[in-house]
């Protein structure tokens, strides 16, 4: 079991477009409008690999019926909790292979709220096998309820933090058991670039350092890092076309997820094989789809000489 909770959760529309042209109208050649956010990313992911999870999702009474109509059709378990504040609408701009997002912040939550959603988050994935964490806070809302939210959980069980810049620089100091940045949210945690496999190497270490028990590192298309602080395994991308890019981290962090019981080698080969399907086909078009995990793509690193 796997609960999921998604703080800034959104509708998203994607717009596909053959070309964009700056400061002019460019018309789209099809949307596609889906319910969103890291959490509930990971967690529609989850149940198309079937793999039980919840997915805890703040949301106003008017938002609401979109996301149950959304989880339903998914297959989902989505529990709502009330807020009053609206959701925000993401764009993302689709245009041979490449993606443009544009991300809204979130309206801010009173304290009530706050809290709500931290007890309902706390009660369902205490007795989970990960507690997931993903995305943004919303306006006015401090890392430290996501520190302390984090810390209360860990007691329980195996967090995971998917976040980035200063939310996951506080969040890292609660010690979580996984954290997955990609490589522009490592750089910004560390202060310095990641140029190479080994300077990513490197910098799984020093986030281990920080804090973080096990590190699941995003290099794109040059495929992922996972350590657990003394071992190194990698992860290699297989070249495809990619047709949209939208989720590809998310999809990754699940297919690890749903696939950590069979090891970390299965696990990584999980998340590499349903991100390089997402990246193929799309969320939409994936259980169409025979996904087999390829053992050979991870390989486990002689990490001496690479500690910081």
């Amino acid at each position: 079991m796997i609960t999921t909770l998604t703080p800034s959760p959104s509708i998203d529309l994607h717009y596909h477009l053959a070309d964009l042209e700056i400061g002019k109208v460019n018309r789209a050649q099809q949307l596609v409008v889906q319910a969103g956010g890291k959490g509930f990313n990971v967690s529609k992911i989850l149940t198309k690999m079937g793999v039980k999870n919840s997915a805890v999702i703040p949301l106003s009474e008017n938002e609401e019926k979109f996301f149950s109509d959304s989880a339903r059709f998914e297959g989902m378990d989505l529990i709502a909790v009330p807020i009053s504040s609206p959701i925000r609408l993401n764009a993302s701009l689709l245009v041979r292979g490449e993606t443009t997002k544009v991300n809204a912040a979130s309206a801010p939550w009173t304290k009530l709220e706050a809290d709500r959603v931290s007890k309902k988050f706390y009660w369902q994935a205490r007795r989970s096998d990960f507690a997931v964490i993903g995305g943004s806070l919303p306006i006015d809302v401090p890392a430290s309820w996501l520190v302390g939210l984090a810390r209360d959980i860990g007691k329980k069980t195996r967090v995971v933090i998917d976040c980035s810049g200063s939310m996951l620089k506080n969040a890292i100091l609660a010690e979580p058991y996984l954290i997955k940045p990609n490589r522009e949210e490592a750089e910004e945690l560390l202060g310095h670039e990641i140029l190479g496999e080994k300077d990513a190497f490197a910098a799984c270490f020093e986030m281990h350092k920080m804090g973080a028990k096990n590190i699941l590192l995003s290099l794109g298309h040059d495929g992922v890092v996972f350590c657990d602080g003394k071992n190194l395994w990698r992860g290699y991308s297989r070249k495809v076309s990619v047709v949209n890019t939208v989720g590809a981290g998310d999809t990754l962090l699940a297919g690890f997820l749903g696939g950590f019981k069979k090891g970390v080698q299965y696990a990584l080969a999980n998340g590499l094989a349903w991100s390089e399907a997402l990246l193929q086909y799309g969320s939409e078009n994936l259980e169409s789809r025979t996904i087999v995990p390829d053992l050979s793509q991870v390989v486990l690193i002689e990490a001496s000489g690479v500690h910081v």
